[in-house]
């Protein structure tokens, strides 16, 4: 009978050192607002682990984050960027509503996905760093956003963003439809 309890104690720790580094990535890596996500990133045409991503790395899924520069929410939009998106797409409310928040920044993701053909880095350039700065950049000729983004601040964002957004489709899947208990069975 001892060995029996000696097993089965060994099997449940073998099983939660398994499980770590997925507690560990779900600390660093959290979802929230998944139903939202959800639906606007399927609404517009993006993956949900980058809205999720974009997300995490904006303000750490804090409803009420600011910026230095007035952005807010989850998705750290400024004002005239909401602004931008509302009017040409007639999504209404207060920006700094998370639901809305997330609608309108991932409209806003999607809008970037069709101007810069999908180049995801340069999506996230953008997002970081402004539009104008990304297409200055561009106009020089021969910028490839794998090597050549000027700030370091934007280039580890989208180095981030990117590597976040892997951590998500392997925790939650690639829909972020997948919450797996941490033993097999839960």
């Amino acid at each position: 009978m001892l060995v029996v309890v000696f097993s089965l104690v060994a099997l449940v720790a073998l099983l939660g050192a398994l499980a770590a580094p997925d507690l560990v990535r779900r600390v660093t890596h959290p979802l929230e607002y998944e139903a939202e996500i959800r639906d606007s990133a399927a609404e517009f045409g993006v993956e949900p682990s980058l809205v999720a991503a974009v997300i995490n790395a904006e303000s750490r899924f804090d409803p009420e984050a600011t910026s230095s520069r007035g952005a807010y929410g989850l998705m750290q939009l400024l004002p005239e960027t909401a602004r931008f998106v509302s009017e040409r797409t007639g999504i209404s409310g207060d920006y700094r509503d998370p639901e809305t928040n997330i609608r309108i920044g991932t409209r806003y993701l999607s809008y970037l996905q069709s101007r810069y053909e999908g180049d995801e880095r340069l999506v996230l350039a953008a997002y970081n760093s402004g539009e104008g700065r990304v297409d200055r950049w561009l106009s020089k000729g021969d910028f490839d956003a794998s090597r050549d983004i000027p700030f370091a601040e934007t280039r580890d964002y989208v180095r981030n963003v990117t590597e976040s957004q892997r951590v998500y489709e392997n925790l939650y899947g690639e829909h972020l439809d997948q919450r797996p208990g941490l033993l097999p069975g839960s």
